[in-house]
């Protein structure tokens, strides 16, 4: 069996409210193999965004630590660490954040681009798999809420489309 691409151990984080202290993370362990897809799901506020701002190296824990590849995530420079998020992670943030002088195509295509890899082919074929094909040129602010989510979901696979299969394994977090 191959090693997990990600491991988290026993992380821990907490914010600030005043003069209260909110604990977020609380040793928080886990191992997500390559191909696996996962889901988190729980109460606002439990913590969720916090947790995948942790394992992808836009927020450092207070302790514990997250391995990508079998590497310190918080142990390279964030230069490393936004590389690997660029050519390795894919995300859909609560507000989409996709440029608004932008194409669809275009907001798809920009990590391949950043990253130098041509991803307009894949790009096309992404928003046409969701029903955006007649769509793709037009700007964020010309697309409804769902269309633009669509639009925010390709963009954080466009990465993956060539490397993985239509058979993930799935598992809650």
């Amino acid at each position: 069996m191959p090693p997990p691409q990600l491991v988290a151990r026993d992380l821990f984080q907490s914010f600030r409210m005043g003069a209260r202290r909110i604990e977020v993370l609380r040793g928080i362990s886990m191992e997500i193999a390559h191909g696996e897809a996962v889901f988190l799901c729980g109460a606002s506020g439990a913590g969720k965004t916090t947790l995948l701002y942790t394992l992808a190296g836009l927020e450092r824990p207070e302790s514990g630590s997250v391995e990508f590849e079998g590497r310190p995530l918080y142990g390279g420079s964030s230069s490393s660490q936004a590389r690997i998020r660029n050519k390795k992670m894919g995300f859909v943030f609560q507000g989409y954040f996709l440029l608004p002088e932008l194409s669809a195509l275009e907001n798809v295509a920009l990590p391949g681009m950043i990253g130098g890899r041509t991803t307009r082919q894949n790009a096309e074929e992404g928003l046409r798999a969701v029903g955006l094909g007649e769509r793709m040129h037009h700007l964020p602010a010309e697309l409804s809420g769902g269309e633009q989510q669509r639009v925010a979901i390709e963009r954080a696979e466009s990465h993956s489309r060539s490397k993985c299969s239509s058979n993930r394994n799935t598992r809650p977090l």
